[in-house]
Protein backbone atom coordinates (compact mmCIF):
# COMPACT_ATOMS: atom_id res chain seq x y z
CA UNK A 1 0.00 0.00 0.00
CA UNK A 2 1.31 3.46 -0.86
CA UNK A 3 0.64 6.51 1.29
CA UNK A 4 0.22 9.83 -0.51
CA UNK A 5 0.83 13.23 1.02
CA UNK A 6 -0.07 16.40 -0.88
CA UNK A 7 1.92 19.46 0.16
CA UNK A 8 2.34 23.06 -0.93
CA UNK A 9 6.09 23.64 -0.83
CA UNK A 10 7.12 27.19 -0.06
CA UNK A 11 10.85 26.70 0.61
CA UNK A 12 13.45 28.57 -1.37
CA UNK A 13 16.04 27.12 -3.74
CA UNK A 14 19.64 28.35 -3.32
CA UNK A 15 18.33 31.50 -1.64
CA UNK A 16 16.77 32.75 -4.87
CA UNK A 17 13.21 32.63 -3.59
CA UNK A 18 12.13 30.02 -6.16
CA UNK A 19 9.23 27.84 -5.05
CA UNK A 20 7.60 24.73 -6.49
CA UNK A 21 3.98 24.20 -7.39
CA UNK A 22 1.64 21.84 -5.58
CA UNK A 23 3.40 18.47 -5.27
CA UNK A 24 2.40 14.95 -4.33
CA UNK A 25 4.61 12.83 -2.09
CA UNK A 26 4.35 9.03 -2.07
CA UNK A 27 5.87 6.74 0.57
CA UNK A 28 6.20 2.99 -0.04
CA UNK A 29 8.45 0.14 1.02
CA UNK A 30 9.14 -3.56 1.19
CA UNK A 31 10.36 -6.17 3.66
CA UNK A 32 12.01 -9.49 2.74
CA UNK A 33 13.04 -12.18 5.24
CA UNK A 34 15.02 -15.21 4.05
CA UNK A 35 16.52 -18.49 5.29
CA UNK A 36 19.42 -20.22 3.50
CA UNK A 37 20.88 -23.70 3.87
CA UNK A 38 24.27 -24.19 2.15
CA UNK A 39 25.94 -27.57 1.72
CA UNK A 40 29.29 -28.33 0.09
CA UNK A 41 30.92 -31.43 -1.33
CA UNK A 42 34.43 -30.60 -0.15
CA UNK A 43 35.25 -28.09 2.59
CA UNK A 44 37.80 -25.48 1.48
CA UNK A 45 38.68 -21.93 2.49
CA UNK A 46 37.32 -22.60 5.98
CA UNK A 47 33.70 -22.95 4.92
CA UNK A 48 31.50 -25.97 5.47
CA UNK A 49 27.78 -26.60 5.47
CA UNK A 50 25.89 -23.92 7.33
CA UNK A 51 22.53 -22.26 7.86
CA UNK A 52 21.92 -18.54 7.85
CA UNK A 53 19.21 -15.91 7.60
CA UNK A 54 18.93 -12.74 5.55
CA UNK A 55 16.77 -9.65 5.37
CA UNK A 56 16.13 -6.59 3.24
CA UNK A 57 14.15 -3.56 4.32
CA UNK A 58 13.55 -0.61 2.01
CA UNK A 59 11.70 2.69 2.25
CA UNK A 60 10.95 4.71 -0.91
CA UNK A 61 10.03 8.40 -0.91
CA UNK A 62 8.92 10.07 -4.14
CA UNK A 63 7.74 13.58 -4.90
CA UNK A 64 6.27 14.64 -8.24
CA UNK A 65 4.51 17.66 -9.62
CA UNK A 66 4.90 20.65 -11.94
CA UNK A 67 7.65 23.29 -11.91
CA UNK A 68 7.07 27.03 -12.22
CA UNK A 69 8.05 26.87 -15.91
CA UNK A 70 5.42 24.20 -16.61
CA UNK A 71 7.79 21.22 -16.77
CA UNK A 72 6.81 18.05 -14.95
CA UNK A 73 9.32 16.61 -12.51
CA UNK A 74 9.82 13.65 -10.21
CA UNK A 75 12.33 13.29 -7.39
CA UNK A 76 13.00 10.72 -4.73
CA UNK A 77 15.30 8.43 -2.85
CA UNK A 78 15.26 5.07 -1.10
CA UNK A 79 16.90 3.67 2.00
CA UNK A 80 17.73 0.00 1.59
CA UNK A 81 19.30 -2.01 4.41
CA UNK A 82 20.40 -5.58 3.67
CA UNK A 83 21.57 -7.72 6.59
CA UNK A 84 24.00 -5.74 8.76
CA UNK A 85 24.23 -2.68 6.50
CA UNK A 86 23.92 0.76 8.06
CA UNK A 87 23.13 4.22 6.76
CA UNK A 88 26.48 5.58 7.99
CA UNK A 89 29.95 5.24 6.50
CA UNK A 90 32.00 2.29 7.68
CA UNK A 91 35.08 4.53 7.83
CA UNK A 92 34.93 8.07 9.19
CA UNK A 93 35.51 10.61 6.46
CA UNK A 94 35.28 8.09 3.64
CA UNK A 95 33.31 8.67 0.49
CA UNK A 96 29.80 7.34 0.30
CA UNK A 97 29.34 3.79 -0.88
CA UNK A 98 26.39 2.45 -2.85
CA UNK A 99 26.38 -0.72 -0.72
CA UNK A 100 25.31 1.01 2.50
CA UNK A 101 21.77 1.74 1.40
CA UNK A 102 21.85 5.52 1.10
CA UNK A 103 22.16 5.74 -2.68
CA UNK A 104 19.36 3.39 -3.64
CA UNK A 105 17.14 4.86 -6.35
CA UNK A 106 18.13 8.50 -5.76
CA UNK A 107 17.03 10.87 -8.52
CA UNK A 108 15.67 14.11 -9.91
CA UNK A 109 13.86 13.67 -13.25
CA UNK A 110 12.92 16.61 -15.49
CA UNK A 111 10.37 15.87 -18.23
CA UNK A 112 10.59 17.34 -21.72
CA UNK A 113 7.22 15.71 -22.40
CA UNK A 114 5.23 12.79 -21.00
CA UNK A 115 7.49 10.24 -22.73
CA UNK A 116 11.00 11.70 -22.42
CA UNK A 117 12.96 12.99 -19.44
CA UNK A 118 16.50 13.73 -18.30
CA UNK A 119 17.56 12.10 -15.04
CA UNK A 120 20.31 13.07 -12.60
CA UNK A 121 20.39 9.96 -10.50
CA UNK A 122 21.89 6.80 -9.03
CA UNK A 123 20.37 3.32 -9.40
CA UNK A 124 17.29 4.68 -11.14
CA UNK A 125 17.07 4.58 -14.93
CA UNK A 126 16.64 1.44 -17.03
CA UNK A 127 19.87 -0.60 -17.16
CA UNK A 128 21.35 -4.10 -17.49
CA UNK A 129 20.61 -5.14 -13.89
CA UNK A 130 17.65 -7.38 -14.75
CA UNK A 131 17.58 -11.18 -14.37
CA UNK A 132 14.82 -12.28 -16.75
CA UNK A 133 15.52 -16.01 -16.40
CA UNK A 134 14.77 -16.27 -12.67
CA UNK A 135 11.06 -16.50 -13.35
CA UNK A 136 9.71 -17.78 -10.03
CA UNK A 137 12.59 -17.45 -7.55
CA UNK A 138 14.53 -14.32 -6.63
CA UNK A 139 18.03 -12.92 -6.87
CA UNK A 140 20.83 -13.44 -9.34
CA UNK A 141 21.81 -16.73 -10.98
CA UNK A 142 24.57 -19.04 -9.78
CA UNK A 143 25.02 -20.39 -6.25
CA UNK A 144 26.80 -17.76 -4.19
CA UNK A 145 28.55 -18.71 -0.96
CA UNK A 146 29.62 -22.29 -1.64
CA UNK A 147 33.22 -22.52 -0.33
CA UNK A 148 33.21 -18.69 -0.11
CA UNK A 149 33.02 -18.40 -3.89
CA UNK A 150 31.16 -15.90 -6.05
CA UNK A 151 29.31 -16.91 -9.19
CA UNK A 152 30.99 -16.75 -12.60
CA UNK A 153 27.62 -15.68 -14.03
CA UNK A 154 27.76 -11.86 -14.32
CA UNK A 155 24.93 -10.10 -12.51
CA UNK A 156 25.05 -6.98 -14.71
CA UNK A 157 27.48 -4.24 -15.69
CA UNK A 158 25.61 -1.49 -13.88
CA UNK A 159 27.29 -0.19 -10.72
CA UNK A 160 24.64 2.35 -9.65
CA UNK A 161 27.05 5.28 -9.93
CA UNK A 162 25.68 8.81 -9.95
CA UNK A 163 25.37 10.34 -13.39
CA UNK A 164 23.09 11.87 -15.97
CA UNK A 165 20.84 10.01 -18.37
CA UNK A 166 18.02 10.37 -20.85
CA UNK A 167 15.02 8.03 -20.91
CA UNK A 168 12.41 7.90 -23.68
CA UNK A 169 9.28 5.81 -24.13
CA UNK A 170 9.28 4.82 -27.80
CA UNK A 171 6.01 2.90 -27.65
CA UNK A 172 7.04 -0.70 -28.33
CA UNK A 173 10.10 -0.20 -26.09
CA UNK A 174 11.77 2.20 -23.66
CA UNK A 175 15.29 3.46 -24.38
CA UNK A 176 17.72 4.77 -21.76
CA UNK A 177 21.30 5.98 -22.00
CA UNK A 178 23.35 7.11 -19.02
CA UNK A 179 26.76 8.67 -18.40
CA UNK A 180 28.64 8.14 -15.12
CA UNK A 181 31.69 10.41 -14.67
CA UNK A 182 33.16 8.33 -11.82
CA UNK A 183 31.56 4.88 -11.44
CA UNK A 184 34.32 3.82 -9.02
CA UNK A 185 32.73 6.04 -6.38
CA UNK A 186 29.19 4.88 -6.91
CA UNK A 187 27.88 6.89 -3.98
CA UNK A 188 29.63 10.14 -4.87
CA UNK A 189 31.44 12.35 -2.40
CA UNK A 190 30.39 12.75 1.22
CA UNK A 191 28.40 15.93 0.58
CA UNK A 192 27.73 18.52 -2.10
CA UNK A 193 30.50 21.03 -1.47
CA UNK A 194 33.11 20.29 1.17
CA UNK A 195 34.92 17.17 -0.04
CA UNK A 196 36.01 17.99 -3.59
CA UNK A 197 39.43 16.45 -3.04
CA UNK A 198 41.57 13.62 -4.32
CA UNK A 199 40.66 11.45 -1.34
CA UNK A 200 37.07 11.38 -2.56
CA UNK A 201 38.11 10.27 -6.05
CA UNK A 202 38.93 6.91 -7.63
CA UNK A 203 40.97 5.88 -10.64
CA UNK A 204 37.91 4.68 -12.56
CA UNK A 205 37.27 6.10 -16.00
CA UNK A 206 33.83 7.32 -17.01
CA UNK A 207 31.21 4.88 -18.26
CA UNK A 208 28.35 4.98 -20.78
CA UNK A 209 25.52 2.43 -20.62
CA UNK A 210 22.62 2.14 -23.05
CA UNK A 211 19.58 -0.13 -22.66
CA UNK A 212 16.37 -0.76 -24.55
CA UNK A 213 13.50 -2.87 -23.21
CA UNK A 214 9.94 -3.56 -24.31
CA UNK A 215 7.46 -5.93 -25.91
CA UNK A 216 8.26 -4.75 -29.48
CA UNK A 217 4.53 -4.74 -30.15
CA UNK A 218 4.11 -8.46 -29.37
CA UNK A 219 1.75 -9.37 -26.52
CA UNK A 220 3.50 -11.45 -23.85
CA UNK A 221 7.02 -10.63 -25.08
CA UNK A 222 9.67 -8.85 -22.99
CA UNK A 223 13.05 -8.12 -24.64
CA UNK A 224 16.09 -6.41 -23.10
CA UNK A 225 19.27 -5.36 -24.94
CA UNK A 226 22.01 -3.49 -23.09
CA UNK A 227 25.64 -2.45 -23.60
CA UNK A 228 28.25 -0.55 -21.59
CA UNK A 229 31.53 1.09 -22.60
CA UNK A 230 34.34 1.95 -20.20
CA UNK A 231 38.13 2.15 -20.49
CA UNK A 232 40.16 0.16 -17.96
CA UNK A 233 41.46 2.16 -15.02
CA UNK A 234 45.13 1.34 -15.73
CA UNK A 235 47.70 -1.16 -14.53
CA UNK A 236 46.32 -3.66 -12.01
CA UNK A 237 47.94 -4.33 -8.62
CA UNK A 238 49.93 -7.20 -10.12
CA UNK A 239 51.45 -4.99 -12.80
CA UNK A 240 49.31 -6.48 -15.57
CA UNK A 241 47.20 -4.40 -17.93
CA UNK A 242 43.50 -5.15 -17.28
CA UNK A 243 40.86 -5.49 -19.94
CA UNK A 244 38.32 -2.76 -20.54
CA UNK A 245 35.24 -3.62 -18.41
CA UNK A 246 32.83 -3.45 -21.34
CA UNK A 247 29.59 -5.41 -21.16
CA UNK A 248 26.84 -6.77 -23.40
CA UNK A 249 23.49 -8.34 -22.50
CA UNK A 250 20.61 -9.75 -24.57
CA UNK A 251 17.63 -11.31 -22.77
CA UNK A 252 14.02 -12.14 -23.51
CA UNK A 253 11.00 -13.84 -21.98
CA UNK A 254 7.68 -14.79 -23.51
CA UNK A 255 4.42 -15.65 -21.80
CA UNK A 256 1.68 -17.68 -23.48
CA UNK A 257 -1.16 -18.72 -21.21
CA UNK A 258 0.12 -20.50 -18.12
CA UNK A 259 3.64 -20.98 -19.50
CA UNK A 260 6.55 -18.53 -19.58
CA UNK A 261 9.93 -19.20 -21.21
CA UNK A 262 13.06 -17.05 -21.03
CA UNK A 263 16.70 -16.86 -22.14
CA UNK A 264 19.65 -14.64 -21.21
CA UNK A 265 23.15 -13.99 -22.58
CA UNK A 266 25.62 -11.65 -20.88
CA UNK A 267 29.34 -10.96 -21.33
CA UNK A 268 31.47 -8.75 -19.08
CA UNK A 269 35.23 -8.17 -19.42
CA UNK A 270 37.90 -6.86 -17.04
CA UNK A 271 36.64 -8.74 -13.98
CA UNK A 272 38.06 -10.44 -10.88
CA UNK A 273 36.60 -13.65 -9.46
CA UNK A 274 36.51 -15.46 -6.12
CA UNK A 275 36.89 -19.18 -6.84
CA UNK A 276 35.88 -22.18 -4.76
CA UNK A 277 39.20 -23.91 -5.56
CA UNK A 278 42.90 -23.27 -6.09
CA UNK A 279 43.03 -23.86 -9.83
CA UNK A 280 44.15 -21.28 -12.38
CA UNK A 281 46.52 -19.66 -9.90
CA UNK A 282 43.61 -18.58 -7.68
CA UNK A 283 43.45 -18.89 -3.90
CA UNK A 284 40.27 -20.54 -2.66
CA UNK A 285 37.88 -17.98 -1.22
CA UNK A 286 40.09 -15.01 -2.19
CA UNK A 287 39.36 -12.57 -5.01
CA UNK A 288 41.83 -12.25 -7.88
CA UNK A 289 43.31 -8.79 -8.57
CA UNK A 290 44.37 -8.86 -12.23
CA UNK A 291 41.04 -7.73 -13.75
CA UNK A 292 41.80 -10.23 -16.52
CA UNK A 293 38.66 -12.36 -16.52
CA UNK A 294 36.11 -12.07 -19.31
CA UNK A 295 32.96 -13.66 -17.89
CA UNK A 296 30.09 -15.07 -19.94
CA UNK A 297 26.69 -16.15 -18.67
CA UNK A 298 24.08 -18.15 -20.57
CA UNK A 299 20.76 -19.32 -19.15
CA UNK A 300 17.32 -20.61 -20.11
CA UNK A 301 14.19 -20.95 -18.00
CA UNK A 302 10.61 -22.17 -18.03
CA UNK A 303 7.78 -21.53 -15.56
CA UNK A 304 4.24 -22.82 -15.21
CA UNK A 305 1.37 -21.19 -13.32
CA UNK A 306 -0.51 -24.07 -11.68
CA UNK A 307 -3.09 -21.63 -10.32
CA UNK A 308 -3.22 -17.82 -10.34
CA UNK A 309 -1.49 -17.93 -6.93
CA UNK A 310 0.91 -20.88 -7.33
CA UNK A 311 3.79 -21.16 -9.83
CA UNK A 312 6.79 -23.42 -10.35
CA UNK A 313 9.92 -22.75 -12.39
CA UNK A 314 13.23 -24.20 -13.56
CA UNK A 315 16.39 -22.36 -14.67
CA UNK A 316 19.59 -23.78 -16.16
CA UNK A 317 22.59 -21.44 -16.11
CA UNK A 318 26.21 -21.70 -17.28
CA UNK A 319 28.93 -19.24 -16.27
CA UNK A 320 32.34 -19.21 -17.96
CA UNK A 321 35.66 -17.37 -17.77
CA UNK A 322 38.15 -17.04 -20.60
CA UNK A 323 41.09 -17.67 -18.25
CA UNK A 324 42.65 -21.17 -18.32
CA UNK A 325 42.37 -23.67 -15.48
CA UNK A 326 38.84 -22.83 -14.35
CA UNK A 327 35.78 -25.05 -14.71
CA UNK A 328 32.52 -23.89 -16.27
CA UNK A 329 29.93 -23.13 -13.61
CA UNK A 330 26.72 -25.11 -14.21
CA UNK A 331 23.70 -24.61 -11.96
CA UNK A 332 20.21 -26.13 -11.97
CA UNK A 333 17.65 -24.08 -10.06
CA UNK A 334 14.15 -25.16 -9.08
CA UNK A 335 11.71 -22.65 -7.60
CA UNK A 336 8.15 -22.41 -6.34
CA UNK A 337 6.18 -19.29 -5.45
CA UNK A 338 2.88 -18.89 -3.62
CA UNK A 339 1.03 -15.57 -3.50
CA UNK A 340 -0.92 -15.12 -0.26
CA UNK A 341 -2.10 -11.64 -1.12
CA UNK A 342 -0.25 -9.26 1.18
CA UNK A 343 2.59 -11.76 1.66
CA UNK A 344 4.45 -13.89 -0.91
CA UNK A 345 6.24 -17.14 -0.02
CA UNK A 346 9.05 -18.35 -2.30
CA UNK A 347 11.40 -21.32 -2.17
CA UNK A 348 14.32 -22.19 -4.45
CA UNK A 349 16.96 -24.90 -4.62
CA UNK A 350 20.24 -24.49 -6.52
CA UNK A 351 22.48 -27.45 -7.32
CA UNK A 352 25.78 -26.55 -8.93
CA UNK A 353 29.21 -27.68 -10.05
CA UNK A 354 32.20 -25.62 -11.11
CA UNK A 355 30.99 -22.92 -8.72
CA UNK A 356 33.25 -19.89 -8.94
CA UNK A 357 35.26 -21.87 -11.49
CA UNK A 358 36.24 -24.48 -8.89
CA UNK A 359 37.18 -27.90 -10.27
CA UNK A 360 36.24 -31.28 -8.83
CA UNK A 361 34.50 -31.52 -5.46
CA UNK A 362 35.66 -28.00 -4.49
CA UNK A 363 33.21 -26.54 -7.00
CA UNK A 364 30.20 -28.65 -6.03
CA UNK A 365 27.48 -27.49 -3.67
CA UNK A 366 23.83 -26.76 -3.04
CA UNK A 367 21.89 -23.80 -1.69
CA UNK A 368 18.26 -24.10 -0.53
CA UNK A 369 16.44 -20.88 0.34
CA UNK A 370 13.05 -19.69 1.55
CA UNK A 371 11.78 -16.11 1.57
CA UNK A 372 8.74 -14.24 2.86
CA UNK A 373 8.17 -10.80 1.36
CA UNK A 374 5.63 -8.02 1.63
CA UNK A 375 5.15 -4.50 0.28
CA UNK A 376 3.45 -1.49 1.81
Amino acid sequence: MKHKITTALVGTLCGLGLSSAIAQTTVSGNLNLAYHAVSVKSVMAGSGSYRTTGQETQINIQNKGTLSNGMAYAAGFSWELDGNEALGDSTAGSASDSSNGRNENTYIDLYFNKDTYVSISSDHILNSDNTLTNLVGWGYLGAQGVNNSTSLYPTSFNDSGYGIGVVSNLGPATFAIGYQPNPGKAGGSADTGHNAKAGEDSNSNSKVEATIRGDLGVKGLDVLVSAAWQDAAGVASTGTVPKDPNGRRVAAKYNFGSVTVAADYIKLAGQNITSAGTQGGATAGTATTTNAHELTGKSAAIAYAITPALSVGYTRSIGETNQPGFADEKVNMFAVGYNLGAVVLQAQHRDGQGLGGGTGDAGKGQVTSFMLSTKF
